[in-house]
């Protein structure tokens, strides 16, 4: 026992040394005595992040680092709606967060119109060249993922100025680009986030001359760290030319010749032509009606948003369960169901995706799913869930939501696939291109349980691969916007937002608590439960008594959600995710 007058300093860090002892020896019996030295599963809940939750009454904006979320906010203070504040936004992350996104990759979005009370989806995802075929990866695999041959027509910046001119143009075009401009010319702080995706991609980074001036520090040898700068004047001249003439300066303009020079250059196959021709798909969303009045809006193959659709109606009567145990189990089982009938998906321009969305629609189908669902019983045979094919692994992205003061809100989700993309960034304008060729399935190819890739996602030229990215807008009985959310974490996006959507739903918590509390994934395959750490051990031990293989994340950053929700009281709740800190803002 420590005994002393607390006035005294040095009794004060006697009692702190003490304190650390004993914390630091709980921690070591407790690893000593867990599998591999881990620290054991709770038995009760975390406290809450750090991550604070904003709360505002006219706007709101959560992006994904820097100063971007305040920049869409000043664009909505100087008379800009949430279609052109999402523009402005987006732009800023795609320099803040190089890795995940950028205007040469593409994005998939929701916009909710509060005057029509319509959702619109919006498809500038990255399609496939002219030249390109289903097997031109079946010797050499790798090369969808690095070099010229993997880069997809970019749709970013064709999907930038579809929506200004369709939904936006409240304030200039080029307002909207100065920001990030001054961004690029003055410097741009790398954050954890992005230090730590430079040092697993080093060799990357050091291959490419652009991104090695950029992120390289020549005197250390090794990347740039946390807090240092790093500026890309190349792209601020390319975005100056943007900002004057439009995004034409890409796809038919100025900047078009020498950009299909510089991919040529290292084995691209993408035309003048190909950019001309490249098309923003825009319609209405698919709209799925819920037992309690709410009403998911998402958009059509590739997006994964029926999927998420899917998983939210099988869950719908069956959530919430008598207790957390089993409210996981159910959420497991709903997953498995869902990745099980993604397999069958493609672009639906190219596959026929009519029988997903008659599953969706029928009660006695959904029903029949639902009493496949046992509380005691899972199976390990994928065949079981629906899955006939198999479905490559997604990569990085990055997803921002923006709400105005009318209601107007905004979801979009934006992605160069793997981390750099193709690790090679265009000299001539300073775009890092995408590895969007890579989501694509390759003939031939069967994954460990026997199943063969999906010939609804084999190459097709202008056909978009499938992605797990689903924007995603629900609304109440009478229309008015709920929640706007998404996800990035490759093929985690969609469970981690049916996974923020069903407990904002069903479960009476704010949204801090919903993006906080720790997620439980299944992609069927693998065909185990990944889980978070901070999922309460009674949870994972029934999972396994149930039949689930289990398997701790050992990366907490299994998926980064964020979302805009409106509460009961009117007020916008802005949540950016801990596990990929952003930020938010609004007034």
């Amino acid at each position: 026992m420590v005994i002393c007058r607390f006035q005294s300093k040095s009794c004060i860090v006697l009692v702190g040394l003490v304190i650390l002892v004993a914390v630091v020896s709980f921690v070591f019996v407790y690893t000593q005595n867990a599998p591999n030295g881990e620290i054991p599963d709770p038995e009760f809940p975390l406290p809450p992040s750090s991550m604070p939750m904003g709360s505002y009454s006219n706007v709101g904006v959560v992006s994904n680092g820097g100063p971007c979320a305040q920049i869409g906010v000043d664009v909505m203070r100087n008379g800009g709606n949430a279609v052109d504040a999402a523009i402005a936004t987006m732009l800023c992350d795609g320099v803040c967060c190089p890795e995940y996104m950028g205007i040469g990759g593409g994005f998939l979005m929701s916009i909710y119109n509060a005057t029509t009370k319509k959702v619109m989806t919006i498809n500038a995802r990255e399609s496939a060249p002219a030249a390109a075929t289903s097997e031109m990866f079946v010797k050499d695999p790798k090369k969808s993922m690095f070099g010229g041959l993997a880069v997809a027509i970019p749709g970013e910046l064709k999907g930038y100025s579809t929506i200004y001119d369709l939904y936006g143009g409240q304030v200039s075009w080029e307002s909207l680009f100065e920001p990030t401009i001054r961004l690029c010319e003055n410097g741009i702080k790398i954050s954890e986030r992005l230090e730590l995706n430079m040092q697993n991609h080093e060799d990357l980074i050091k291959n490419d001359p652009f991104l090695r001036e950029a992120l390289f520090d020549e005197k250390t040898g090794h990347v740039k760290k946390v807090g240092e700068e790093y500026k890309l004047p190349k792209l601020a001249e390319t975005l100056k030319i943007i900002a004057v003439e439009g995004s034409d300066a890409i796809y038919n303009g100025s900047l078009t010749y020498q950009l299909v020079e510089d991919l040529k250059k290292v084995n691209g196959i993408i035309t003048e032509e190909d950019l001309a021709n490249y098309e923003v798909e825009v319609e209405e969303s698919f709209a799925v009606n819920l037992k309690s009045g709410h009403t998911i809006h998402v958009g059509p193959p590739p997006s994964s948003g029926v999927i998420l659709a899917y998983i939210l109606r099988i869950l719908d009567g069956i959530l919430p369960a008598p207790n957390s145990e089993l409210d996981a189990h159910r959420l497991v089982e709903a997953f498995k169901f869902g990745y099980g009938e993604r397999t069958h998906l493609g672009d639906h321009n190219f596959v026929n995706v009519s029988k997903i969305y008659e599953k969706i629609s029928s009660d006695s189908y959904i029903d029949s799913i639902r009493n496949k669902i046992s509380d005691d019983f899972t199976s390990l045979d994928p065949k079981y869930y629906g899955a006939d094919f198999d479905m490559p692994e997604n990569h990085g992205t990055a997803n921002s939501v923006v709400t105005d003061s009318l209601g107007n809100t905004v979801v979009g989700t934006s992605t160069l696939n793997i981390y750099f993309g193709c690790g090679f960034v265009s000299p001539s304008t300073g775009i890092t291109l995408n590895n969007e060729m890579d989501d694509f399935s390759t003939p031939g190819v069967t994954n460990y349980y026997g199943i063969p890739s999906s010939p609804a996602n084999f190459i097709e030229p202008g056909k978009r691969p499938m992605s797990s990215m689903c924007p995603t807008i629900i609304t109440d009985k009478k229309g008015d916007f709920v929640l706007g959310a998404g996800a990035a974490g490759g093929s985690k996006i969609t469970l981690a937002t049916a996974y923020v959507s069903a407990l904002k739903l069903w479960y009476n918590m704010t949204l801090k608590e919903v993006i906080d509390k720790p997620r439980i994934y299944h992609q069927l395959v693998p065909m185990e439960v990944q889980y978070e750490y901070g999922t309460i051990k009674s949870v994972v031990q029934k999972l396994k008594d149930i039949g689930h293989p289990v398997s701790r994340l050992k990366n907490t950053i299994g998926s980064a959600a964020t979302a805009i929700a409106k509460s009961p009281s009117g007020m916008i709740e802005t949540m950016p995710d801990f596990r990929r800190p952003g930020n938010s803002s609004g007034y």
